[in-house]
């Protein structure tokens, strides 16, 4: 029932910002307005406000969204306040400044229970099995292979910036309390291996970027093995598979 009500919150935060948008764009159309809001309204800087706001719904990733929200507003601020600053002077700093923020939060254990600790990956980290309940993985310019095998999966975090990760769940059972993976890609990739019999529910917010479901011959019959994947994808991916 919360995951319901978290996404009725979602589909009215992003219905009430449409009906907004709409109607400053009529009020511009007929010249009642003393600005020119198209020009701030359809713009990418702005999209990142808006998903931002809408990722403020879910209380797991309000951090993920006041993130995107300030840096549509740093994004808009040389223009609002006709700074001499270029848009390349500060683009690298606040998205340096975003990602350091995003790896602070993301890190820890994201729900009570055993594992959780945090795997660092660099460009040559080799195949590693992990027993744990519950996963921390981070890859960072870089990439890495995790075979999980606990029989008791809780799901976890996944963040990969400037990288990707292979996460791979053939041998695991998802946990009967719940199999939740908590995403956050930036111009990177995850791949998550499971089995055609798990049910899949996706809850992502996709920028410029998606999540698909590519396995061979997907079956949604066993309720008992659900994996609900959700979080934030900006320039990226998230890609389903059996094998």
């Amino acid at each position: 029932m919360e995951t319901n009500s978290s996404n009725l919150d979602r589909r009215v935060v992003a219905g009430l910002l449409l009906i907004v948008a709409g109607g400053l764009l009529l009020l511009d159309q007929i010249n009642l307005l003393p600005i020119d809001i198209r020009h701030y309204l359809i713009s990418w800087k702005t999209l990142l406000i808006g998903i931002g706001l809408i990722t403020l719904s879910n209380r797991e990733n309000r951090t993920t969204g006041f993130i995107l929200i300030g840096l549509g507003v740093i994004f808009w601020m040389p223009e609002i306040f006709s700074y001499s600053l270029r848009f390349r002077d500060i683009f690298w700093p606040a998205i340096l400044i975003g990602i350091g923020l995003i790896i602070l939060t993301k890190r820890g254990d994201p729900t009570p229970g055993k594992g959780g600790k945090t795997r660092v990956f660099s460009a040559d980290s080799r195949p590693m099995e992990n027993p744990d309940e519950i996963i921390d993985e981070l890859a960072i310019f870089g990439g890495g292979n995790t075979k999980i095998t606990s029989s008791n999966f809780r799901g976890g975090k996944i963040t990969a910036i400037f990288g990707g990760t292979d996460i791979e769940m053939k041998s695991a059972t998802p946990s009967k309390e719940g199999c939740t993976i908590d995403t956050f890609i930036l111009f990177g990739g995850s791949k998550l291996i499971v089995p055609d019999d798990w049910q899949i529910k996706s809850e992502v917010v996709s920028i410029f970027g998606g999540f698909s479901d590519k396995r061979l011959s997907p079956q949604v019959n066993n309720p008992e093995k659900m994996l609900v994947v959700k979080g934030v994808v900006l320039f990226g991916g998230v890609e389903l598979k059996s094998y």
